[in-house]
């Protein structure tokens, strides 16, 4: 994928790695810690799921980004297919993603043509990990997770229901934020604005308009700290997470010394337990191109 879209997905997608990583390494031994973690496992062994995600990044109250999708996936039969609006910048996008066949197609939604996405070596890659990603976490992920356990279980929150449901929440905040938590986060926001974007194979199905939203991004550089992170999820009757509310506030100059608190906030939904389908395209008829990634480069 080229630099230019990528620093967009960076740019939304670091608030999300960053609270569910702050997630994890806050849960400790403790009721709250027991019952998410049994809940993301319950959850992870699910064969098929619904997923919706909505994601708002605002900049000084003003908003920068909308991005709303809804993704249908099968690890049984290595299925997926997904509808994605991004609006911001004075632009919008829709894109339809599939994996079906062994194959990756796009689709941007004003545009006819259907892209597959090849190349040996991405393919490789792509077959590798899939072949590697667990459909639960394993021990030693846990033994990790447990090994970085401190005072933050004492602000872990477990509401049980009357009817078998459970609340479970987390408010982080100044200094309870991990250490390890903002050295990351700088990192990541600082490469991410340092990041130069150029012309691709791969851009074809998105055009230019994406730039819009890239350059509406926050180019933070100095004085970057997580300043607030907030975690509200539900886990059903069933020992499943059904649904997560993350709240990430980045505080940080520019490279004009302009302040900056960036607040990136994600809704997930969970539905269709093991009774999801996979959206599939019949590619007979329509208007089909080839995109080779290696011969393009990242």
């Amino acid at each position: 994928m080229n630099k230019r879209i990528a620093l967009t997905g960076v740019s939304v997608a670091v608030g999300s790695l960053l609270l569910i990583g702050s997630a994890y390494a806050g849960l400790g031994d403790a009721p709250g810690y027991d019952a998410y973690k049994s809940a993301v496992k319950q959850t992870f062994a699910v064969q098929n799921v619904t997923k919706q995600m909505n994601v708002t990044v605002k900049d000084n109250g003003t908003k920068l980004l909308d991005v709303q999708s809804t993704v249908k996936a099968d690890k049984a039969k290595d299925e997926m297919s997904a509808e994605i609006n991004l609006s911001g910048g004075g632009a919008s996008q829709g894109v339809n993603l599939y994996h079906q066949d062994g194959k990756q197609i796009v689709k941007a939604s004003d545009n006819d043509v259907y892209n597959i996405i090849e190349g040996n070596e991405w393919k490789g890659k792509a077959g590798e990990h899939r072949r590697q990603a667990p459909d639960g976490i394993s021990a030693e992920v846990e033994n990790v997770v447990d090994a970085l356990v401190g005072n933050l279980k004492d602000y872990v929150t477990l509401s049980p229901q009357a009817d078998g449901t459970k609340n479970i929440s987390m408010q982080l905040s100044g200094s309870q934020i991990p250490a390890v938590a903002n050295a990351v986060g700088s990192l990541v926001v600082k490469q991410a604005a340092s990041a130069e974007g150029h012309h691709s194979g791969v851009q074809g199905p998105f055009g230019d308009k994406l730039q819009g939203l890239h350059d509406s991004m926050p180019k933070l550089t100095q004085d970057v700290k997580i300043d607030k992170f907030d975690l509200a999820a539900r886990v059903n009757a069933d020992n499943r997470i059904e649904k997560q509310q993350m709240t990430l506030t980045i505080s940080g100059k520019d490279a004009q010394g302009v302040s900056h608190e960036v607040i990136v906030a994600a809704d997930f939904g969970l539905s269709n337990f093991n009774s999801t389908t996979a959206d599939h395209v019949d590619l007979n008829g329509k208007q089909v191109k080839t995109i080779d990634v290696k011969k393009h480069g990242e």
